[in-house]
């Protein structure tokens, strides 16, 4: 289910002024993009799918936040952890992601547990990991099993995985825009056409 690293990330500076030009290239629905829901969303939006465990995931973090930055004010930016790759481990993940947005500590979770995993191969190993982790962010330990057990995260959870199965996603990090439109990568060769691609699936109805 990991997805292969883009060619488009060879090269990590990304022109950020591109959001507002207009691209001369005519993308074409099942080459540079497909529909995978006929569901749009009412607000400008781009998810990104993703695993805690998935090292091109990891690797391609920074330009995809260089991404986020391009579109910063124009869509809203939405990570989305996949919790089918690494067993109970990946839904435990997912669950403490889902736990970090509830208590505003979403960027720092993602952050020190991509760190963890891939910098310092500190895989997760069972519940102390998870507190361990928490804790590190200045979260006690009580208020994390607190927050595991609610019904906000049950539903954070049942989000994310309710957009893996309508989006068809089947191997990460893919992005998909307005809830509709998945992101091809197979044409581009810079995150600059990237960034173009992601802008033009932004105006589609």
């Amino acid at each position: 289910m990991f997805k292969n690293a883009f060619k488009v990330f060879l090269a990590l500076t990304v022109g950020v002024f591109l959001v507002n030009s207009v691209s001369a290239k005519e993308y074409k629905q099942g080459t540079d993009y497909k529909i995978v829901t006929e569901h749009i969303t009412t607000t400008p939006q781009i998810r990104e799918f993703f695993s805690f465990f998935c090292s091109h995931c990891y690797a391609l973090d920074p330009s995809f936040n260089e991404i986020k930055k391009a579109f910063a004010g124009k869509a809203e930016y939405i990570y989305n952890p996949v919790g089918v790759i690494g067993g109970d481990a990946g839904v435990e993940t997912q669950k403490a992601y889902a736990v970090a947005l509830n208590l505003g500590i979403g960027e720092e979770l993602r952050e020190e547990l991509f760190d963890r995993i891939h910098v310092k191969e500190n895989f997760p190993e069972g519940p102390e990991y998870f507190t361990d982790l928490f804790e590190s962010l200045g979260v006690s330990r009580e208020r994390y099993e607190q927050e595991s057990k609610s019904f906000i995260t049950a539903a954070k959870i049942s989000e994310f995985d309710r957009y893996v199965k309508e989006c068809g996603i089947e191997a990460v990090p893919e992005i998909v825009v307005n809830g509709k439109y998945l992101a091809m990568t197979d044409n581009v060769d810079t995150a600059e056409e990237y960034i173009e691609l992601i802008g033009y699936l932004l105006t589609l109805k």
